[in-house]
């Protein structure tokens, strides 16, 4: 591991070599495993050896190409959340490239979506996954439902939208009469058995369970709203309104949460 580490500092003295290659073993928690071989190495550590390779030689920029995508699930989840934290410790701007939304959800500050070779949207992280720039952008960043709909009106600087027999309320500047793809993430739909009287969201729709697809802690319910849509709730939500397919209740969606693209 510190030969390895190492390796890049050919034209630094040893005395010097020695030194960082130890500051950067400590940085990311590799001390105690120097004089381990590759093959005695879990898949986590081989991957922080290979960021301290990379460091060692203090760069003015790190570029990381799918730096995950080799390790196991279990490994990859606990490496991503220590990657961000390492990436913030050695304060050395990094490109990560990526092909999972979760880890450029976690890494990233700001985003960059590329499809066949073009740049589709780029800037701050919460903003293109909030709001994505079109219906390919929308899908790749995990938008689960992307409605298309009509707007009819508007009511209290917010647009009323046909969506099949249904109507929404959404935050938007289009004019009645505009054709529009409604964005609504899995998260911020949730669901009840009954209306609720005093509830802030804007859009309460009846609806019909049409599956459910467990997914580990979270329950992803495919919806019939006279449109379909996808709710992500917890496992513990869908056990606690004893949901099963074909039951009726009440998906509610706040007008905020919906992001308007004009078509």
């Amino acid at each position: 591991v510190a030969a390895n580490v190492g390796y890049g500092l050919h034209d630094v003295v040893r005395e010097d070599r020695r030194r960082r290659v130890g500051e950067v073993l400590e940085l990311l928690r590799l001390r105690g495993l120097e004089e381990r071989q590759p093959g005695q190495l879990s898949g986590g550590e081989q991957q922080r050896v290979a960021l301290a390779r990379a460091v060692v030689r203090r760069p003015r920029l790190l570029l990381l190409d799918e730096p995950l995508s080799a390790l196991d699930a279990v490994t990859r989840e606990d490496l991503r959340r220590q990657l961000r934290r390492l990436l913030q410790e050695i304060a050395i701007p990094a490109f990560v490239v990526t092909h999972d939304r979760l880890e450029a959800m976690t890494l990233g500050d700001s985003v960059l979506v590329m499809q066949q070779g073009a740049v589709r949207q780029d800037g701050p992280l919460a903003e293109v996954f909030s709001r994505p720039a079109d219906v390919d952008v929308a899908r790749l960043v995990g938008v689960e439902s992307v409605v298309p709909a009509e707007v009819v009106g508007v009511e209290e600087e917010l647009l009323v939208l046909a969506a099949g027999a249904a109507r929404l309320v959404a935050v938007g500047a289009l004019t009645v009469g505009s054709k529009a793809l409604l964005c609504i993430r899995g998260e911020d739909v949730t669901l009840d058995t009954t209306r609720a009287v005093h509830s802030s969201a804007r859009n309460q729709l009846a609806a019909r369970v049409a599956s459910l697809d467990p997914q580990g802690p979270i329950v992803r319910v495919e919806l019939d709203c006279g449109f379909r849509l996808i709710a992500a709730i917890t496992k513990h939500a869908a056990e606690a309104l004893a949901l099963r397919e074909g039951m009726e209740l009440v998906a509610q969606i706040k007008a905020h949460a919906i992001h308007v693209i004009d078509r």
